[in-house]
């Protein structure tokens, strides 16, 4: 068995190599199994969230659920959902199918298609997400200012603001809190894995969200595995070559994966 502070000092080299000098990169890592550790760089850095900021919005829609103030079994008409010029899983819904507000919110969380984080819209207000974050002390910079509309996406839905010192927060509230459970479950099923999970065995549960915008690759989340868990936010800005960008995130998280793995055995 590796020595534990040799594994720690080589958990901190390769988040040191992914941010490899760039200033516009953060990272966050909180290793819980099979040791404890924590290292960031830049973790309050103020960063274009982009899809990301879905996850404290449908958690905000869950949070006034548990309130008694929306109801989850609410139903929404797929037809009501506006369209959107990206590729969308709503496409395969007959118009008239109905889908409960619960609904909405997990495959948001899974398919990241933007109507349905427009729709959440009339549930929570950006007010809402934004108390959210502060009852769950993340940096005060962090906020949600615009939503998912097509008039919204690109450049002005760089107002849209998180630290990953404030995603580990994120995650470590709906992982843990029962109110979210259903949310995590949703993360734990997400389409998009060009990313954090690109490298890991396909043992391992990621529970994530991406986020994407032009010059920005932003993967946060939490990996686990037999007697292995680890969470780890990467959010970026400025990059020139967010393909590069993505296989580094990916890269760094298979690099702690295996470290944590070789310790367990």
């Amino acid at each position: 068995m590796a020595p534990l502070r040799d594994v720690e000092r080589k958990i901190d080299k390769a988040v040191e190599r992914f941010i490899d000098g760039d200033e516009g990169r953060s990272i966050s890592v909180q290793c819980e199994q099979p040791i404890v550790f924590s290292t960031s760089r830049n973790d309050h850095i103020a960063r274009p969230a982009a899809s990301v900021m879905k996850i404290p919005q449908a958690m905000a829609v869950f949070r006034r659920a548990a309130r008694g103030e929306v109801d989850l079994d609410q139903e929404i008409a797929v037809a009501r959902l506006t369209k959107t010029r990206y590729v969308s899983i709503l496409t395969g819904f007959d118009e008239g199918h109905l889908l409960s507000l619960r609904e909405v919110c997990r495959l948001g969380l899974i398919t990241s298609d933007n109507p349905l984080s427009v729709v959440l819209q009339e549930f929570v207000a950006h007010d809402d997400v934004n108390d959210l974050m502060r009852s769950l002390c993340c940096d005060d910079v962090c906020r949600m200012a615009a939503g998912f509309t097509e008039a919204e996406l690109g450049p002005p839905n760089r107002v849209n603001i998180l630290t990953t010192s404030a995603c580990v927060k994120l995650l470590h509230e709906v992982s843990q809190n029962r109110v979210y459970g259903e949310l995590f479950k949703a993360l734990q099923n997400n389409l998009r894995n060009n990313r954090l999970p690109a490298r890991l065995p396909e043992t391992a549960i990621v529970a994530h969200k991406t986020g994407s915008l032009a010059q920005v690759a932003n993967d946060v989340g939490i990996v686990v595995d037999h007697r292995l868990r680890f969470t780890i936010a990467c959010l970026t800005d400025l990059q020139r070559d967010t393909e590069q960008t993505s296989a580094d995130i990916a890269a760094c998280s298979a690099e702690i994966f295996d470290l944590l793995a070789r310790l367990r055995s």
